[in-house]
């Protein structure tokens, strides 16, 4: 089971020794753009390390469990292959890229039977009883977790840590063991995940790319809508382990809608962007260190909370109290992130 960990680590060795090979011959990866914080070519394909070594393991391994691992990544091709194309600084509109997401949506649905069966909330819930209304649901969620998982994808080790936690918070508690496919999915996944991150934090020799955010984003979304099929946890198990994304996401299209920008376009006032301005005033030189610290930071903030999802899984009423309390801790730190020397302007 391990073995992952070595070939997600090498892969990552590779890519690094490839990106130093064509920056020589004048190639790039340094992006311009309000949301980016380094300075100089680190290559971006941390997200092919984590597939790939997902992809040899479940095909070469002899354990048939990983059935549920090599369907979730044939669904995941799409969006995977789209953000590796965006990876390579081909220019595609941000509503193209949304819409191509679909597919792989629609195939975790066709595939692997993922749907939503209901949230909870009265009137609502009713509409659950149209199939397409149940698949729409579904696709749209995944789309939007596949953009929040790169929105949040800013600083060292912050995605990555985060699907780390997810993992770790899962496997700690025995009720999941009910589906062994799924709890190896999970056992891959930290594997295959902790090779890249080794590599990546906190000095930043390799980036998980758009096409790993975008596929972290899938394929965590649909290891634990899963884990709710399979286990009859409670819908809010879900939001609850997403909330850290959920919640940046929707600040952003809340502060973007005041401000009247596009919804889709990056910007640099997401909490872990605010967080490093904060950090960057202090007498702190070293880069490595103000990730690390925006990183553990935000940590903090989830993890409690992933823990807690886990333990009340079947608890609807406890866990929307909980998404609310950390809804309300999200804010709080964020206004308090926000520089003084920001503009009324710069505050949304």
């Amino acid at each position: 089971m391990t073995d992952i960990l070595p070939i997600s680590f090498l892969i990552g060795i590779l890519l690094i020794f490839l990106d130093k090979i064509t920056v020589k011959f004048g190639f790039s990866n340094l992006r311009k753009g309000p949301q980016t914080l380094h300075k100089k070519s680190i290559s971006r394909f941390g997200g092919v390390g984590i597939f790939a070594s997902l992809l040899i393991i479940s095909i070469f391994s002899e354990v048939p469990e990983y059935d549920f691992t090599q369907t979730l990544l044939f669904c995941s091709l799409p969006v995977f292959i789209l953000g590796i194309i965006d990876d390579f600084q081909v220019n595609i509109q941000p509503a193209i890229r949304l819409l191509i997401v679909f597919p792989s949506a629609y195939l975790m649905y066709f595939f692997l039977n993922i749907e939503a069966y209901s949230i909870e909330i009265p009137l609502i819930d009713e509409l659950f009883s149209f199939k397409w209304f149940s698949i729409l649901f579904i696709c749209f969620a995944l789309a939007g977790m596949v953009n929040a998982f790169n929105m949040i994808d800013g600083i060292n080790g912050l995605v990555l840590l985060f699907c780390l936690s997810i993992c770790v918070s899962v496997l700690i508690f025995p009720s999941v063991y009910v589906d062994p496919s799924n709890t190896l999915f999970f056992v891959a996944l930290f594997f295959s995940v902790l090779g890249i991150f080794i590599l990546n934090f906190p000095f930043g020799r390799i980036f998980l790319g758009d096409g790993g955010a975008y596929f972290l984003g899938m394929a965590v979304s649909v290891g634990l809508i899963k884990l709710y099929q399979v286990n009859e946890f409670s819908p809010w198990y879900v939001l609850l382990m997403l909330i850290y994304p959920v919640t940046d996401v929707l600040a952003s299209v809340i502060r973007r809608f005041i401000a009247k920008l596009s919804f889709l376009d990056p910007d640099d006032r997401h909490l872990h962007h605010l967080i490093y301005r904060r950090v960057s005033k202090m007498s702190i030189k070293s880069e490595n260190i103000k990730h690390t610290l925006v990183t553990f930071l935000i940590f903090i903030l989830y993890f409690p909370f992933l823990l807690a999802a886990n333990f009340f899984a079947k608890e609807t009423f406890i866990l929307q109290v909980l998404s609310l309390i950390f809804i309300l801790f999200y804010l709080g730190l964020y206004i308090i992130s926000i520089p003084k020397d920001f503009s009324s302007e710069d505050r949304l």
